[in-house]
């Protein structure tokens, strides 16, 4: 054998293939950064969108557009005597029927200040204790109706996506927590193959569309957030579908576009 040509070959083998991968880098790299200037393009363009109807967005979409299905629920079937189990000794507890309760929580004499940022976070791992399933929920944002006073809202979570539809609400006054509600779903399975949902920029261009064909605002409006997620309007049924969502929040009303076909829905 010609080991001499043989490592030529080899070497020059190795050379090709260093220019091939090079190539394919390049290329991923090259498609990357086209994607990139052209998520901007497009954000400047909704921005410009809705500037034009006196909406501003103070806030990033999210780039993400991962596959989802229909999530398949029904509302937790723990009974009132095992709720109560639960939580433990509290003020009252309004069982409203599987997966619905309002409880009252003012003897613990928990306070939150509902002016700082971290507020939330901080009562929920305090009123652990007395949620049932406490696991679950994440803080979702605030409402203030007053010095001290408003409501603290919590989203139940699933796979890191949250529930829009199972939200946990607790009823500060004067910087002391009285009581909440609570909506507690139960996944039973999937239903569809899981799809790729549209872009938050798409959704936000379907709800400026949606805006355009029913009324001209003349008063200014403001989108602080854009979430994906799970919604569905409460349903009388044993079991029913939640389907994938954007919700975008606006200083004064909260939208739903269908991630899957960009239609509005106004939450009321």
């Amino acid at each position: 054998m010609d080991w001499s040509r043989a490592k030529t070959y080899l070497i020059l083998t190795f050379l090709l293939l260093d220019l091939v991968l090079g190539y394919q880098y390049w290329k991923m790299r090259t498609e990357q950064a086209s994607y990139v200037q052209s998520f901007a393009e497009q954000l400047a363009e909704v921005r410009d969108q809705l500037a034009s109807q006196n909406w501003e967005l103070r806030t990033d979409p999210p780039k993400q557009t991962p596959e989802l299905g229909f999530l398949q629920v029904r509302y937790l079937a723990t009974p009132e005597k095992e709720w109560e189990k639960r939580i433990g000794e509290v003020d009252t507890l309004q069982y409203k029927g599987p997966g619905r309760v309002s409880v009252g929580v003012s003897s613990l004499n928990l306070t939150v200040p509902m002016e700082e940022e971290k507020g939330g976070d901080k009562l929920l791992s305090q009123l652990a204790a007395k949620i049932w399933p406490k696991e679950v929920y994440q803080y979702d944002r605030k409402i203030q109706d007053g010095k001290g006073s408003g409501s603290l809202l919590y989203l139940q979570v699933h796979n890191g996506y949250p529930f829009f539809s199972a939200p946990l609400e607790v009823i500060v006054q004067n910087g002391k927590v009285m009581r909440y509600h609570q909506v507690a779903l139960d996944v039973t399975g999937e239903g569809g193959s899981k799809k790729q949902v549209i872009s938050a920029i798409h959704a936000l261009r379907s709800l400026s569309e949606k805006m355009d064909k029913s009324e001209k605002r003349t008063d200014n409006r403001v989108i602080h957030e854009i979430r994906l997620g799970y919604y569905s309007r409460p349903f009388n049924a044993d079991e029913w579908y939640l389907i994938p969502m954007w919700r975008i929040l606006s200083d004064r009303e909260v939208f739903y576009v269908n991630a899957f076909t960009g239609e509005v829905e106004l939450a009321r």
